[in-house]
């Protein structure tokens, strides 16, 4: 599958990306540091987006809608 990328409004960007089979979603933005660029936000388990415990900043609601016009686009 290839990448699928959303850019919100605020300029980050959400991208659902095949790694070995797993599908995971990125979170990226430019004002961020190096070393957070890109970071995975979670994975998409069963249709569902099953979040990363420590990235509660990509639960916002624009995020939010780009993760599930991503997992959509997926069926």
């Amino acid at each position: 599958m290839p990448d699928r990328t959303i850019t919100t409004a605020s300029g980050s960007t959400v991208t659902l990306t095949d790694r070995d089979g797993d599908l995971i979603v990125l979170l990226d933005h430019p004002d961020a540091p190096a070393d957070m660029r890109p970071t995975e936000a979670g994975r998409v388990i069963d249709g569902g987006f099953q979040p990363a415990p420590f990235a509660a900043w990509g639960l916002r609601p624009s995020g939010l809608r780009a993760i599930a016009d991503l997992i959509e686009g997926v069926r």
